[in-house]
């Protein structure tokens, strides 16, 4: 049973792909493979990463698309089974992943949903799990409709030329009963140690398979190695029973409480 990780890249990505992608190495049971978009390969290449140089598709009008749908497509031009797709240079495997088959349980794809993930709407219809399409894990045969609707959605229309997370969407909350939802840790999206409005700041690594931020990426690789799973700081206990006002109080503090 052949599993890989696939990425593709184009344009100054190409000669970057020890940044990031290197980092799943470290899981011996994955082949690497990267796609170069464009007409040269890396300058640099790395005995652990199996290289595919392919000609843009214009039909997508923009490199960025062209990458980011056509990864879906990827897979069936190996002998695999399984496949992790993930973007280029902003997805670093923090510490060693189960196997494919094990995350997915049976399904034909399993994702995590976007940070900001709830109350999108798509077509009309509303979605509470919105998926970050950044990485994604597969069942190369039984997903292969599932991935062409993908890319042929970004083929009949081009909304934007970020918009593969929508065509990802669409299809995949279309047949949620082939999708597997997995822990943010698997694609998790925080800024560590930045303030970013709207988004989480963590101070730690603890637990993260794989990390998803491309502000961070260096701050990250300096925590490494991480603990194997999040460490839950205990709470203060009560000594007695707070009074009324302390507890509107705390309800208050509560409610306006930043995670960090």
């Amino acid at each position: 049973m052949r599993q890989a990780v696939i990425t593709t890249v184009f344009g100054s990505q190409i000669d970057q792909l020890d940044h990031t992608f290197l980092s799943f190495a470290q899981n011996q049971f994955l082949e690497l493979h990267a796609f170069i978009v464009g007409d040269r390969l890396p300058v640099k290449q790395y005995p652990e990463i199996k290289y595919h140089l392919c000609e843009p598709d214009g039909r997508l009008l923009h490199p960025f698309r062209d990458c980011q749908h056509r990864r879906f497509l990827a897979p069936d031009l190996l002998d695999v089974e399984y496949a992790l797709i993930v973007d280029g240079t902003d997805v670093l495997c923090v510490q060693p992943l189960p196997e494919i088959p094990e995350l997915l349980r049976g399904a034909s794809v399993g994702a995590c949903v976007e940070y900001h993930g709830g109350s999108r709407v798509m077509c009309g219809m509303a979605c509470a799990n919105y998926m970050n399409d950044g990485v994604t894990f597969w069942h190369v045969p039984s997903s292969r409709k599932m991935r062409e609707a993908i890319f042929e959605r970004g083929l009949s229309m081009y909304r934007a030329s970020y918009d593969d997370q929508e065509s990802f969407n669409e299809i995949v909350n279309t047949h949620y009963d082939q999708l597997t939802i997995l822990p943010c840790q698997y694609n998790y999206r925080g800024f560590l140690n930045v303030r970013r409005r709207g988004w989480a700041t963590i101070t730690n690594l603890d637990g993260v398979k794989i990390y998803h931020c491309r502000t961070c990426i260096d701050a990250a690789k300096k925590l490494l190695p991480v603990a194997r799973m999040p460490i839950l700081k205990p709470l203060p206990e009560d000594k007695t029973p707070p009074s009324p006002l302390l507890r509107k109080w705390r309800q208050y503090r509560h409610k306006l409480k930043r995670y960090e």
